[in-house]
This record gives structure tokens, C-alpha cells and sequence, in this order.
């Protein structure tokens, strides 16, 4: 989105983004300038040389030459892309920093997209925002479900039964795997029908049954008011198109940092809460 904007007001060449994306995906390292160094990798140096090709930096390749030990420092460095370019730092932008950054350690891309998006658009672009699922339940109906894509160190699902608790809902819950379909089946037949909520969890091992609940949705004519299905899963290419279109998709990813961790802890402190204490 932000090269997007950047881009449309003419602050960003479409030329630099192409780069960006591609690298040097195209080269053949026996076809390019033989790298300086052996300590420099093969698919880096295929990259600098695809940046040589452009004006900001079309000296790089005789700045490896030159500056050899101040590029292996920056190169070896935990966190390179907050520390000073070797001949380049006064004249490139944020953007072109980051393609370096890509080129030489492509391990520290997004954290230096993140200061790019910042310094462009805003940095309320790049905080995080704690996970509601108050406000998500707000946005659901009976036909449709919730569909948490899981990520490392962030499960939604103690906080999906809070929610439950909070709103005085019967949950019920199952971890999809082989033979538990049956299982699945009933709730969901209970549940439509007696207003419950169904949390089907880690249904990335369970993808047939997935398809089955697309079609139960589809096909139904009336539900519960109350009924409502959350979904846990890991990212998988064979989850149902027709279920996620129907569906509202979130992930809850873990925070990174103090400042996310601790909004991330006080989300769930509410006005209700202060007066109860008070």
C-alpha cells in the first residue's frame, strides 16, 4: 500500500520497486562481475549487482572493492538496517536503504520496512493493534463464522472463551484430527439449535470436515440467532475459497516490543472494570 501511494504522487520510481521484488532472481552468478569477497553469498551478490543497475546506485559495485571491511561490519552486524550505510547512508532514502538491507540481510526486511511505512504514511501504520474479539463477535451472525489463521506464540482461543463467558454463552469446543468429525457434527447440531457457540480448533487437520461445515452454511435455511463458529487454523492453501469468503478472517499475532506487549496487556482493562475495582 504505502510504495502504492508513493508511487501514484511520483515520490517513488515504479523502477525501484520492481528491483525491490525481484532482485537478482534473473542473473546467473557466472555471468556477472566475479564478487570481492568469498564471504559475500552468491544470491546477495546477484542482488547488489541487480541494484548496480540503477542510478542511486550505480557505484556500489566499486564501493564493495573499495570499502571491503566496512561492509563485511555493517553485513555482520544483529541489526544492520539501524545502522549507517558504508559510502551510501547520506544519499538514498528510506526506501533504497531497505533494498539494501533486503539484498545483504533479507532476515531484517521487515523490520526495516517498518521504519520505510513509518517515515512515509505514519507510524500508527506500524503498531500494532490489540486483538478485540468483542468487536469481532459485533461483525458475526450465525452464517458467518470466525476464522483465526494461528501464528507462533498467539492463540486465540483463551480469549474467545472469555468472551463466552462474558456474553453468558455455552461453548463448546474440539480439536479437529482424525475421528473427530463425529464429534464436530454433534455440537454443531446442538449449537444451531440451541443457541450455542462452536470452536473448532487446528481444523488444518481436519480440512474435509471444513468443506462439510461450508456447505452446512450454505445450504441452511434458519439458525439459532445466538449460534456463532469460530475456526482455528494454521495457514493452509486447501481451506475452503466459499468458507473464507463467507467468513471474517483474523490472526492475532504475538506483540513485538514493550510498548505492543503492554497495550497488548491492558487491552482487556475496560471502564467496567476500573469502576468494579474502584
Amino acid at each position: 500500500m504505502t510504495n502504492k501511494i508513493l508511487v501514484s504522487s511520483g515520490e517513488l520510481g515504479a523502477e525501484l520497486v520492481s528491483v525491490f521484488l525481484k532482485g537478482g532472481g534473473s542473473l546467473d552468478i557466472k555471468s556477472v562481475a566475479r564478487k570481492p569477497k568469498d564471504w559475500i553469498p552468491d544470491r546477495c551478490w546477484l542482488d547488489i549487482v541487480a541494484l548496480s543497475k540503477l542510478p542511486s546506485f550505480s557505484d556500489i559495485l566499486e564501493s564493495f572493492q573499495r570499502s571491503d571491511g566496512l561492509w563485511r561490519r555493517w553485513y555482520d552486524l544483529e541489526a544492520p538496517e539501524g545502522a549507517d550505510v558504508p559510502d551510501f547512508q547520506d544519499r538514498i532514502t528510506k526506501f533504497e536503504k531497505m533494498m539494501i538491507v533486503k539484498a545483504l540481510r533479507e532476515d531484517r526486511t521487515m523490520v526495516a520496512a517498518q521504519e520505510y511505512i513509518a517515515d512515509a504514511i505514519g507510524q500508527q501504520f506500524v503498531e500494532s493493534v490489540p486483538l478485540s474479539m468483542e468487536k469481532t463477535w459485533e461483525e458475526t451472525t450465525p452464517f458467518v463464522p470466525v476464522i483465526c489463521i494461528l501464528s507462533p506464540g498467539a492463540d486465540p482461543t483463551k480469549l474467545i472463551e472469555e468472551l463466552a463467558k462474558r456474553k453468558k454463552i455455552k461453548m463448546e469446543g474440539v480439536s479437529m484430527g482424525q475421528g473427530q468429525e463425529i464429534v464436530a457434527r454433534k455440537m454443531m447440531t446442538t449449537a444451531t439449535l440451541e443457541g450455542q457457540w462452536v470452536l473448532l480448533q487446528n481444523t488444518h487437520l481436519g480440512l474435509n470436515y471444513l468443506t462439510e461445515v461450508e456447505t452446512y452454511l450454505t445450504k441452511a435455511e434458519e439458525l439459532h440467532e445466538d449460534f456463532r463458529l469460530w475456526i482455528t487454523a494454521e495457514p493452509h492453501p486447501e481451506i475452503p475459497i466459499g468458507l473464507l469468503q463467507m467468513s471474517i478472517k483474523l490472526t492475532n499475532e504475538a506483540p513485538v516490543g514493550m510498548r505492543a506487549g503492554l497495550r497488548n496487556s491492558y487491552a482487556w482493562v475496560n471502564q467496567d472494570m476500573l469502576d468494579a475495582v474502584g
